[in-house]
């Protein structure tokens, strides 16, 4: 079975691109437009071995909230935060965590997603 993917970012263009840069490593992907909707996805689904967020997104909370929910109730699952608003000073993050500053390559995404998935 292959491991999931799952990809929160509420531009449609560039969760299309990460949903296909993620296919491209052989991995099944799960994808939405908001915090809150990926809430639910991980609430439901056992199957989910990475997430990769945006931070700003609309919803009730933002993807910085996201990975700290993350954080407390799945404090194994990896997450990669992506943002070209933000910047996140080292040492902010835990172990389990990387930030990824907007724009980035599909190289640098993929060098990440190994990171945690050993691809």
């Amino acid at each position: 079975m292959s491991l999931t993917v799952l990809v929160v970012e509420d531009d449609e263009i560039l969760r299309s691109i990460v949903v296909e840069a993620v296919l491209l490593l052989g991995f099944r992907v799960l994808d939405c437009a908001s915090a809150d909707e990926a809430l639910v996805i991980l609430v439901n689904s056992s199957a989910v071995a990475l997430v990769i967020t945006d931070v700003c997104m609309p919803g009730s909370m933002d993807g910085l909230e996201l990975a700290k929910v993350i954080w407390t109730r799945w404090p194994s699952l990896p997450v990669i935060i992506t943002s070209g608003n933000r910047i996140m000073p080292d040492g902010l993050l835990p172990a389990h965590a990387m930030f990824l500053r907007k724009p980035w390559t599909l190289d640098v995404l993929h060098c990440a997603i190994r990171v945690y998935l050993h691809a």
